[in-house]
C-alpha cells in the first residue's frame, strides 16, 4: 500500500477520533440535561449533535474512498488488519469510542422514553378524572365514550 495513502487516512483517522469524542461529549451532556429535565438545554444540543454525527458520516466517506483507492473490501470485518499496527491501535480506539457513544444514546434514547410514557400516563389519569369526561357519555363524534378502567376488570 502507498505510504502517501497511508498517511493520508492516518489524519482523517486522528481527526475521526477527535470527532468521535466531541459527540460522547455532547451525548453525555444531552443525558445529563435530560436527566435534569433541562428541555431548553436539550433543544439547543440538538444541533450540535446533529453537526458531530454529520463529521463522523464524512470520515466514513472517507474510509471508503480510502478502501476503493488501497482496493480493500469496504465490507471487511478487519479492515484493521489492512493498517499499519499504530493505526490499528488507533481504529480500535475510535470504536471503542463509537460503541461508547451509542450506548450513551441507547440509554438517552430509554430515559427519554420512560419519561414519555409516564407523562402520557398522566395525561390519561386526568382526563379520565376530569369532570368533562366524567359526565359525557358520548364523545364529539357521537359515539359512546369508552371507559379504560372497566377494561382492566374484564381481563381478569
Amino acid at each position: 500500500m502507498l505510504p502517501e495513502l497511508i498517511e493520508e487516512f492516518d489524519g482523517h483517522l486522528k481527526q475521526a477520533i477527535s470527532d468521535a469524542q466531541q459527540l460522547q461529549s455532547t451525548l453525555d451532556l444531552e443525558f445529563d440535561y435530560l436527566k435534569n429535565s433541562d428541555l431548553e438545554a436539550f433543544q439547543e444540543l440538538q444541533v450540535r449533535k446533529q453537526h458531530d454525527v454529520q463529521t463522523i458520516q464524512l470520515f466514513d466517506a472517507l474510509r471508503n474512498q480510502f478502501c476503493t483507492r488501497a482496493s480493500i473490501d469496504r465490507e471487511d470485518k478487519n479492515f484493521s488488519q489492512h493498517l499499519p499496527p499504530l493505526q490499528q491501535t488507533q481504529w480500535q480506539h475510535l470504536l471503542n469510542i463509537l460503541e461508547a457513544c451509542e450506548k450513551t444514546h441507547r440509554t438517552s434514547d430509554f430515559f427519554m422514553r420512560t419519561k414519555l410514557e409516564s407523562i402520557s400516563k398522566a395525561l390519561e389519569t386526568l382526563e379520565l378524572s376530569s369532570p368533562v369526561t366524567s359526565t359525557n357519555l358520548y364523545n364529539s363524534l357521537g359515539n359512546a365514550f369508552k371507559s379504560n378502567i372497566g377494561r382492566s376488570l374484564d381481563k381478569a
